[in-house]
């Protein structure tokens, strides 16, 4: 199966600029803000330039919708660009429709077999007897046949529990391939490759450039399609997000709200000069501003929230 080609970041970071300079709500420190952004790098101006080009054409709609109807509009999935621009009559929606991720509804998936949402966990259990624990925003396509089990990881992330069968067991990846056979093993997407952790017994990881590397219980991965790289891992850690929690340790500040964004509806910014704060401790995913004001308590960071769909984490005051 062909998976879906990952978000453009540049432009769904161009787009929430958009919204919150819409708002009504943005200060003079955002508006700077959003200039040093812009501008910082090549890419993230040329989203903003295709992003005032879609805007040119729907100037005056823009000015009367809510600020989050814009954005809903915007960061329409493709199976709804024809509604949008029946209903809203917006005809630039598909030039970033399909590029971006709605926060509350992300990526197209009218396309996978099943998925979930924002702030949603669900088990589902195979025609095999295997079982999947799919965590918040994740979108998989199954297929299994007499011949073979496979599952196509198009985002998100899943504790799969393999039962044994003469049909081999395969998770793709835009990165490569995972191969098992009766075993349990965590896997989920993370900027620019693969996490793998496994639980029970021993799976194969193949990457897209044909490197091999078994990997047992007790230990992880971390690939993409050049590179195999292990990595430590807690077999806690990596199931207390079943029971809601996410447990850290020393673990970048990007990558715990990397987390958290999946369980909440509002847009949350980092800014990169606090990314890199190492973090440990045990957060509540399924309330996620209590997470963050945790955070903040322990950390020389501030939170702005802006309306109900927008937040910033920046350095704090010293």
């Amino acid at each position: 199966m062909k998976l879906t080609q990952r978000p453009d970041s540049a432009a769904q970071e161009a787009i929430e600029w958009m919204v919150l300079l819409r708002s009504g709500e943005a200060t003079d420190d955002d508006f700077r803000e959003y200039e040093r952004w812009r501008y910082a790098d090549a890419s993230h101006d040329a989203a903003c330039a295709k992003i005032e080009t879609t805007l040119g054409k729907i100037q005056s709609l823009t000015h009367t919708m809510p600020p989050e109807n814009v954005r809903q509009a915007l960061l329409a999935p493709s199976s709804r660009r024809k509604f949008l621009h029946n209903t809203l009559g917006i005809a630039a929606v598909a030039v970033v429709g399909g590029l971006v991720v709605n926060q509350k509804y992300p990526v197209p998936y009218l396309l996978s077999d099943i998925h979930t949402d924002t702030a949603q966990r669900r088990r589902i259990e195979l025609d095999d007897g295997s079982t999947l624990d799919m965590n918040a925003r994740t979108a998989l396509n199954i297929a299994i046949n007499d011949k073979l089990r496979n599952v196509d990881l198009r985002t998100g992330g899943f504790i799969a529990r393999v039962v044994d069968d003469t049909r081999p067991f395969s998770v793709n990846t835009g990165m490569g391939r995972i191969l098992a056979g009766e075993a349990r093993f965590h896997v989920r997407q993370e900027s620019g490759g693969i996490h793998l952790a496994v639980l029970e017994s021993v799976v194969k990881v193949t990457n897209r450039r044909g490197d091999s590397q078994r990997v047992e219980a007790g230990h992880g991965l971390w690939f993409n399609q050049d590179m195999l790289m292990p990595v430590g891992i807690s077999p806690y850690a990596e199931t207390a997000w079943t029971q809601g929690r996410l447990e850290v340790k020393d673990t970048p500040l990007s990558s715990v709200i990397a987390a958290l964004k999946n369980y909440s509806p509002a847009v949350i910014r980092l800014d990169p000069a606090v990314a890199n704060l190492r973090v440990s401790g045990n957060f509540p995913l399924d309330d996620v501003p209590y997470a963050l004001d945790a955070l903040a308590q322990t950390m020389p960071i501030a939170i702005t929230r802006t309306t109900g769909y927008w937040i910033r984490i920046t350095a704090a005051d010293v």
